[in-house]
């Protein structure tokens, strides 16, 4: 095997190529040129390491092919992460992390939707947040009840759209 260097769109496009079956690179490219059919134990590494393919996050239904880039800012600081089996590789400290959540955490963020905070590039080159990669079935959305406007504003002190004064 040899290594190529790629951009991300480059290789977000490849990706967004893929077939049923092309757990690699190699496979995509190999069809879309015109190759010939190799056998996958051609194309893997006889020692790889049980941190490469790709992740699943059952809960959403979404599937991130190996080495998946996902990127954000925070703090004014720019990460970058890469799906591998086990979660996500940060590219600052490569360490892996089970989930998104776990990723915003090791970059110092406090409680939030990691799911809105770190985006993808499509094939087209578009930045979207990986939220939209979610079955949205999937999605819980906590219910939310009615409004009553009037009653919140009786109790600032507000009746009929006007302030209540004390003269």
């Amino acid at each position: 095997m040899r290594t190529i260097q790629i951009s991300t769109s480059v290789f977000a496009r490849i990706w967004a190529a893929r077939q049923e079956g092309e757990e690699s690179e190699d496979a995509i490219l190999n069809r879309v040129l015109g190759g010939d059919k190799v056998a996958e134990s051609d194309t893997t590494p006889p020692h790889s390491s049980p941190n490469v393919g790709g992740h699943t996050e059952r809960s959403y239904g979404v599937h991130f092919s190996g080495g998946f880039e996902i990127f954000r800012t925070y703090l004014g600081q720019s990460y970058r992460a890469h799906a591998v089996q086990l979660g996500w590789i940060l590219d600052k400290d490569n360490k892996t992390y089970p989930t998104l959540n776990e990723l915003s955490k090791a970059i110092g963020a406090k409680v939030e939707n990691a799911w809105a905070h770190w985006f993808y590039l499509t094939p087209e080159g578009q930045r979207k947040p990986v939220a939209t990669l979610r079955d949205p079935s999937k999605v819980a959305r906590r219910a939310r009840g009615p409004v009553h406007v009037d009653k919140l504003l009786s109790q600032i002190g507000i009746a009929g759209g006007e302030a209540q004064t004390g003269a």
